[in-house]
């Protein structure tokens, strides 16, 4: 996005060439320096098409590729880089909607059964392990009866029928 701003600003003649060609350069080291924290491929795109728009400028071409550096050229990146950024807010909200699917917190409100009861804990199987259990209330559990597991409290399942 930042390249494609600092293109528009070169565009709108509010920036003149040389000003344009090292903030590309500055912005376009950092987007590439960035990415080694901050994985994903979006930082080093924009950083290359800073770096190449930067050059094309600097070097006084005016042409990325054999293609102007003209408005068609601004549009095209800016609609590619939120062509991207669409396509990752759409696949962050996907995957927040999916619940927790490891760890201990993937066991709440599944089925487990009852391995062995009295009174108000016992053990219980569940993704094919034996957790402690424990109720609120005294239950009658039978072996192999089914119930679910409310809430984990350090590695301990405390279940519901």
């Amino acid at each position: 996005m930042i390249a494609s701003i600092i293109l528009g600003l070169y565009l709108f003649g509010i920036m003149d060439a040389e000003s344009a060609a090292t903030f590309l350069y500055v912005t376009g080291g950092l987007l590439i320096a960035a990415e080694f924290f901050l994985i994903g491929g979006i930082f080093a795109f924009n950083g290359a098409i800073a770096l190449l728009v930067g050059y094309a400028i600097a070097s006084g071409s005016n042409a990325l590729f054999g293609v102007p550096l003209d408005w068609g050229l601004f549009f095209g990146i800016a609609f590619v880089e939120v062509a991207i950024l669409i396509a990752a807010i759409f696949l962050i909200i996907r995957y927040r909607r999916h619940g927790v699917s490891t760890g201990t917190e993937s066991m709440v409100g599944q089925k487990a059964s009852v391995v062995e009861w009295k009174g108000q804990k016992g053990r219980v199987q569940i993704q094919g392990e034996t957790w402690k259990a424990e109720s609120d209330k005294e239950m009658d559990l039978k072996k192999d009866e089914k119930v679910t597991v409310d809430s984990v409290d350090n590695l301990t399942l405390k279940i519901k029928v």
